[in-house]
């Protein structure tokens, strides 16, 4: 068993890597990984999208009598070189909002990564049972934004950001699950999280869920459980054009995230930073620019609400309505 921060180097063997009991990873709730950590449900995988990646399992910690969530590794192979940079990256990260990386073992034997438990209900569930009001929606990615950029600044994105990456508690707040791990065990093709192509498509992602959290509706093209965004003659419609209420400057900050500009065009860069300070500024009078692209928009409205009312029909979802 290693901590992080005095983490092995890769193929450092240890008895302690092994699993504990009369079977092995997942083989029954009674296996004990590094002869502490009872697995105990598996959660879905790592990349947060379907079940051919690496798996991912709620825990208990026996020592701590804490749960956590567990990654296990493949056995008998070693940890590879850029699994082992993510997690060394993401253990420096320090925000309340991000899952804290505990304990590692990249022996060969059993080796696994254990991140804290991030409690409450991730947004994909959260947005099935209703949408939050326009103004918790923006505080809750600003707050997913203000954390990632602590991250960016240490060098390290995401690249994985899904709804089933960021959780809710009405006590706790926002936590974000997977910084970096998630991608560098999705492979190569996941891209690189350390590098700055990786910090852009955070911001992207983060204009996604702002979109979803606004609608209901997911403008992605990830595997989701959220009904498909309605679009207008190929180009998806503003989140004003399918549900009422939104506020013009939400409406201009997850439109132009989505195709990677600036949220708002005297606010630029376009970085977690700048986009969680123009999130927080939303209550302020709008910029003289808000508005301006929303003027053409407004004359699809009626066709994106009807396709927003044959998105749900297909997905068997009702009218969500705001959370009280």
């Amino acid at each position: 068993m290693t901590v992080l921060g005095e983490a092995a180097a890769p193929g450092t063997a240890g008895a302690s890597g092994a699993v504990s009991g009369e079977q092995g990873i997942g083989g029954t709730a009674a296996a004990l990984l590094g002869g502490r950590f009872r697995l105990e449900e598996r959660i879905g995988t790592a990349d947060r999208a379907g079940e051919d990646g690496p798996p991912l399992w709620k825990a208990t910690d026996a020592l701590l009598g804490r749960p956590v969530t567990v990654y296990p590794l493949p056995a008998g192979r070693a940890v590879p070189a850029a699994v082992i940079a993510a997690v060394r990256a993401a253990a420096r990260v320090s925000d309340r909002r991000v899952a804290t990386i505990y304990d590692t073992d990249f022996g060969d034997v059993s080796p696994y990564i254990v991140a804290e438990w991030t409690p409450g209900t991730h947004l994909e569930d959260l947005l099935l049972s209703g949408l939050p009001g326009p103004a918790l929606a923006a505080a809750m990615i600003a707050d997913a934004a203000d954390a990632l950029a602590v991250a960016h600044q240490a060098g390290l994105a995401h690249l994985r950001l899904t709804p089933r990456s960021l959780r809710w508690s009405d006590a706790t707040g926002l936590k974000i699950s997977g910084l970096g791990i998630d991608a560098a065990l999705a492979g190569p093709a996941a891209g690189d999280p350390l590098s700055a192509e990786g910090r852009a498509a955070d911001v992207r992602a983060l204009a996604r869920m702002l979109y979803a959290l606004l609608t209901g509706y997911w403008p992605g093209d990830e595997p989701s459980a959220l009904p498909p965004a309605p679009r207008y003659k190929g180009r998806v419609c503003t989140p004003r054009q399918v549900r009422a209420g939104v506020p013009a400057l939400l409406d201009v900050i997850a439109y132009r995230g989505l195709a990677g500009q600036a949220p708002d065009a005297p606010l630029r860069p376009q970085t977690a930073a700048g986009l969680a300070m123009v999130l927080r500024m939303m209550w302020r009078p709008s910029s003289p620019h808000a508005g301006a692209d929303l003027q053409a928009e407004e004359a699809r409205q009626l066709p994106c609400q009807r396709q927003a009312r044959h998105a749900r029909a297909r997905a068997g979802t009702g009218l969500l309505h705001p959370v009280a």
